[in-house]
């Protein structure tokens, strides 16, 4: 089995234990307050199992040819920046609250992604923060920090 076939179940690995932990988490969740409505458990218990689905194709598509390219540390490097990212993400969370938090934390996922366009950073960032607002503390309801 080539290297990129073992890292790939590995990952696909992490991925559905990833998602078989939310599902797991979501089955403390509140029951719903009106019956036939979905409750809170809803969306974790959707997005966790989305994962497990991706986890799922990926760990059976068939292997991509990969070439002689040299392997950089610069995956490494972007995987340790994006970790760090979050991180500080969510120290500050609770300092500054969602709508001032989240908009620097997709700028800086995006740029270190490789996206360089200050424009698109800018407003995919403000956008993205305007939309989990108006749909989870607005439509739905949903207190965020």
């Amino acid at each position: 089995m080539s290297d990129h076939r073992s890292a790939a179940f590995v990952e696909a690995g992490l991925l559905a234990l990833v998602g078989a932990g939310v599902l797991v988490d979501a089955r403390g969740y509140p029951a719903p307050l009106i019956e036939g409505v979905p409750g809170p458990a809803f969306f974790p218990g959707l997005v966790a199992a989305l994962l497990i689905v991706c986890a799922g194709v990926l760990a059976l598509r068939p292997g991509q040819a990969t070439g002689n390219a040299p392997r950089t540390a610069g995956g490494v490097f972007r995987l340790l920046g994006a970790t760090l990212w979050i991180a500080g993400f969510l120290a500050v969370l609770p300092l500054i609250g969602h709508l001032a938090a989240l908009p620097p934390l997709v700028l800086g996922l995006m740029w270190l992604s490789g996206e360089r366009s200050p424009w698109i950073l800018v407003a995919v960032s403000l956008a993205f923060g305007g939309f989990v607002h108006l749909l989870f503390v607005v439509t739905l309801g949903v207190p965020l920090p």
